[in-house]
């Protein structure tokens, strides 16, 4: 029997509330079962979004697309990991932000259209305006390689990303599915960063407060105040075209000559908050359950900083230490998961293959490998033809996930990682498709050229590229 219409809204909008709120039922779905509410979902989103996206309408369009019948009919309008940073730079640059609104209105059901950001002279003061007078929480990237990634998320979608990440942090430890929904129960985040910023990852706190901290004292920053998207945009930029050995070419806004002296100021100021941040964490919390999340490099020098005082097993044993990746191109030490260890005194250390992109904190099994949660639909390409490879056995490609959850924007994406993937049972007893441990970057692979090639849907991903920057630069 298919799947109702009402299970499928509440599989779709509010995944935690249709599991009832567990961890271990959403991991659990028999997998025929999980594929029919999978296909109802997808179909609903693009009947919804196909003509509340103009995007989405024109791609669609493009590629001849005016059903979903199988999870594979959507590979053709799964966004290219550009399309969100597609923009021309010069809109930054140049402080175009009105344009870049209207190109962001063309990613999103919310209207844009009667937002006034003609007085915004910086990245922040866009971001400002768009958190004050929209329902979005846009979400950028770290611009590392030069462009910034702006991801259209709406509060409502933020919301239910962390109720249903509550579940998952929560019952962690509880594979059996046993412990309950720990009503009332919240972290101590220990969050070695600034306390506000607009990148993914600078939203969490922000954003999963209410569900995962319960209140502002629990959340132990290493600095006040917000990290600055304009700097972290310089940023990518010097290093990208130092990188290109171009940096004396680069075209920058004098008034973020300012903003680079005072991001190179920031980050001293960082490292030498460091060590007074570890030893005020380990006056307030010695002893009690925290959650500690950062990058396996931030982890690691905090450890270091730690046991170099002779300072370890601080935390309680139940603790959790949740980390998503490190800084590219850095050596990963072979300790450095011991070194977390023995200063945290936490057995597990949670990795979560996320991205900016997606709403969900896909976990590693104690089998070493990665679950997608349910809501995430994922899809391996061939790296050569982008042709989708079949969802059976193991499956080495590029990662295609679209994303359910995501309601007022389009949550296909095609990203830049090759992985190995199962979408049989893993050992570990969950049903969900899984990922290997070991991800690789095609950027990385191809000296910092990562070309997507897709043969179903080239044509409709240069339409709705060109839509998308009509009349903007």
């Amino acid at each position: 029997m298919p799947p109702s219409a009402a299970d499928v809204r509440a599989f779709a909008d509010t995944p935690a509330e249709f599991f009832g709120h567990s961890w271990y039922a959403m991991q659990h779905l028999p997998a025929e079962e999980l594929g029919a509410l999978q296909l109802a979902a997808l179909r609903m989103r693009f009947e919804q979004l196909r003509d509340a996206i103009p995007t989405l309408t024109a791609m669609a369009a493009e590629a001849g697309v005016t059903a979903i019948e199988c999870l594979n009919d959507v590979v053709p309008l799964l966004f290219q990991h550009s399309v969100y940073k597609s923009y021309p730079v010069s809109l930054l640059v140049k402080n175009r932000f009105t344009a870049l609104t209207r190109w962001l209105d063309r990613l999103t059901t919310h209207d844009l259209s009667a937002i006034d950001v003609s007085g915004c002279d910086s990245i922040d003061s866009w971001l400002d305006v768009l958190d004050a007078q929209t329902p979005l929480r846009v979400a950028h990237t770290s611009g590392t390689a030069g462009m910034m990634s702006f991801l259209p998320r709406g509060i409502g979608e933020w919301d239910q990303m962390f109720a249903a990440a509550r579940c998952g942090l929560f019952q962690y430890s509880d594979p059996a599915g046993t412990g309950g929904r720990h009503d009332g129960e919240y972290f101590n985040l220990v969050w070695p960063l600034y306390r506000y910023g607009r990148s993914a990852i600078m939203r969490a706190p922000q954003m999963g407060l209410p569900h995962l901290l319960g209140s502002e004292e629990r959340l132990h920053a290493l600095r006040p105040g917000r990290m600055s998207s304009d700097s972290m945009f310089l940023a990518g930029r010097l290093r990208a075209a130092a990188a290109r050995g171009e940096i004396d070419q680069l075209e920058i806004n004098p008034a973020l000559s300012v903003r680079k002296e005072q991001f190179e100021r920031e980050q001293r100021e960082m490292a030498e908050t460091m060590p007074r941040f570890v030893d005020q964490i380990v006056e307030r919390l010695r002893g009690e359950r925290v959650w500690v999340l950062a990058t396996w490099n931030v982890l690691y020098s905090i450890a270091e900083a730690a046991l170099s005082k002779g300072i370890s097993n601080v935390f309680a044993p139940d603790s959790l230490v949740s980390t998503g990746g490190g800084a590219k191109g850095a050596v990963v030490p072979n300790d450095w998961e011991q070194t977390v260890r023995t200063f945290t005194g936490v057995d597990h250390i949670q990795h979560m293959y996320v991205m900016s992109e997606i709403t969900a904190m896909n976990k590693m099994c104690e089998h070493g490998r990665y679950h997608f949660e349910p809501w995430i639909i994922p899809f391996v390409l061939d790296p050569v033809e982008g042709s989708v490879l079949p969802r059976e056995g193991e499956q080495t490609g590029r990662a295609a996930v679209f994303d359910l959850l995501a309601s007022s924007y389009w949550g296909g994406y095609i990203t830049g990682d090759e992985v190995s993937a199962r979408f049989d049972a893993c050992e570990c007893g969950r049903t969900t498709p899984h990922l290997a441990r070991r991800i690789e970057r095609f950027s990385d692979k191809q000296g910092g050229d990562d070309k997507i090639t897709c043969v179903a849907s080239e044509d409709a991903h240069r339409a709705a590229l060109e839509f998308l920057n009509e009349r903007l630069a």
